[in-house]
């Protein structure tokens, strides 16, 4: 059975105490004149020796721990560095052809670029059925974001997102104002006015705005998790 943290505070510290105790009393009464000195005298060394082993130990058992916690972490990150390299690297090396093409040839080496991002983000963002999605920006009144492309899961249906409404005031709010939106449990702690209707059963969403410049309306990006506690991620 495993001890918790605070619980094994406690027990290693009256473990020492009650040792302390119990050598000082095991070696007043090897002091004494009494019979079976001996006796007394290698209880007041075994007790000594727990009094002082205890901690020492748990010391070494937390160094152990912080060790193999540095560890776990750098291979982590190595990880997701490589995963990182992985899924960016294709993306690099199209940009830098649209880079070097020449301006009749930009536009069809570009239009791959998006759906590259989108099943980067898909991938990036963690294992299950994840979706990455790309809102277009649609002028009129009222003003609306509409469904461009998606990479991941595909049965919940995307829908437009208007301004004047309660999600489509935040959406809109936070492209104006360059933010982002982060909701790990829509069920626990939803944003304000906004509401999964059937059929949608996405548990988690993230959006972020893209484009050159959040006074021009750019086009918004979003990740939906079908479970809640999820983490953040950015692309």
């Amino acid at each position: 059975m495993r001890i918790p943290p605070g619980a094994r505070v406690y027990l290693t510290t009256v473990i020492s105490l009650a040792g302390v105790a119990l050598a000082t009393w095991f070696g007043m009464q090897a002091g004494a004149a009494v019979p079976d000195r001996r006796w007394w005298t290698l209880g007041a060394v075994a007790a000594s020796v727990t009094a002082a082993g205890v901690p020492a130990y748990e010391q070494i058992r937390k160094e152990r721990l912080r060790a193999k916690a540095q560890r776990a972490a750098v291979d982590a990150a190595v990880a997701m560095r490589v995963t990182m390299n992985d899924a960016l690297d294709p993306i690099v090396r199209q940009l830098g052809r649209v880079a070097t093409a020449g301006r009749h040839e930009r536009q069809a080496l570009a239009q791959p670029v998006i759906p590259m991002v989108l099943d980067s983000a898909a991938h990036l963002a963690g294992s299950g059925r994840v979706r990455a999605c790309l809102f277009r920006f649609a002028p009129g009144t009222p003003m609306m974001l509409v469904p461009a492309q998606c990479s991941g899961r595909v049965d919940d249906p995307l829908e437009p997102v208007a301004e004047g409404t309660a999600a489509g005031d935040l959406v809109f709010g936070m492209i104006r104002h360059n933010q982002h939106l982060f909701c790990p449990d829509l069920d626990a702690s939803p944003p304000p006015g906004w509401r999964v209707m059937a059929p949608q059963t996405y548990k988690s969403v993230a959006a972020v705005p893209v484009g050159r410049s959040t006074l021009k309306w750019p086009h918004c990006s979003s990740l939906i998790w079908p479970h809640p506690g999820v983490r953040a991620a950015g692309w």
